[in-house]
């Protein structure tokens, strides 16, 4: 009876507004008030989007390609067929490591509290696409379906996302400038044996000091970060159509073996699997 109510009372409210547009600009540089908008986006690879913000939640799916956000002094990789929520006003910036497609379904505040089910909606959190997901996302940022039709599919798009399943794409940056001097390090040269000792004398501390502050920081160990690290920076990759074990190599795993059972640990399906 809960669901059957906040699904009536969205239509409601959904009904009472236009409705949304294929549109070339962010909606929120648009005039008037609508209860979701969607924008479809081809961007070529290394593409940047500096730190901006919107008033409103927005869904940022890749149909295909892989994307870098930076926010909440995280970095999320979003590869492709997966999707990031951003609550309203999360400032935010975006890189394309490959050429990418994006879709991205944006939803006004009050739309967001209707929606009490959504009860992650204030949480920047990388999510696993289902079908229906997808097929939601799509026909919005489409907008060829009738117009009564896609007020119900926004309404039902909300309440999708409070069960997809999270996925563990997040990297979180340390906010000390000398842990943060190590952790770039070791983005910036995925392939290479960064040891304790190296880091803790990039950073000016003792072993001790540096892995009880990263993992005070990071909210996990430094050899878990790099590992994830590693993973996270082979997607677009993977998504480029590379070989395996180049991949492996070029991230810094000993084989791919390693390489393909560290990725599935972390993502639950293996580089073959990603690829399709």
């Amino acid at each position: 009876m809960r669901a059957a109510r906040w699904w009536w009372r969205t239509a409601v409210i959904l009904r009472s507004m236009p409705t949304a547009e294929r549109q070339n600009a962010s909606p929120d540089r648009q005039s008037g008030t609508r209860a979701w908008a969607g924008l479809s986006r081809h961007h070529p690879p290394g593409t940047e989007v500096p730190v901006h913000q919107h008033t409103r939640g927005q869904l940022v799916y890749a149909v295909r390609g892989v994307m870098q956000v930076h926010a909440a002094s995280t970095r999320w990789a979003i590869p492709p067929q997966r999707a990031l929520w951003l609550p309203p006003g999360q400032p935010h910036s975006i890189r394309m490591l490959c050429a990418t497609e994006l879709r991205t379904v944006y939803f006004t505040p009050e739309l967001l509290a209707l929606c009490s089910p959504f009860a992650r909606q204030a949480e920047v959190h990388a999510l696993h696409a289902s079908p229906l997901l997808r097929e939601l996302v799509l026909c919005l940022c489409r907008g060829d379906a009738p117009v009564q039709t896609q007020q119900l599919m926004a309404s039902l798009l909300l309440h999708v996302l409070q069960g997809a399943q999270r996925l563990p794409t997040d990297l979180p940056m340390p906010a000390n400038a000398q842990l943060r001097r190590a952790a770039s390090l070791v983005l910036a040269y995925p392939h290479a044996r960064h040891s304790l000792a190296d880091m803790a004398d990039v950073a000016a501390m003792s072993e001790r000091s540096f892995t009880r502050r990263f993992s005070a920081e990071a909210g996990m160990s430094f050899r878990a970060w790099q590992q994830r690290a590693r993973i996270l920076g082979s997607l677009d990759l993977l998504a480029a159509g590379g070989d395996t074990k180049a991949i492996a190599r070029a991230t810094g795993f000993a084989s791919s073996a390693s390489y393909a059972a560290a990725f599935r640990l972390l993502l639950g399906y293996s580089p073959s699997q990603f690829k399709t």
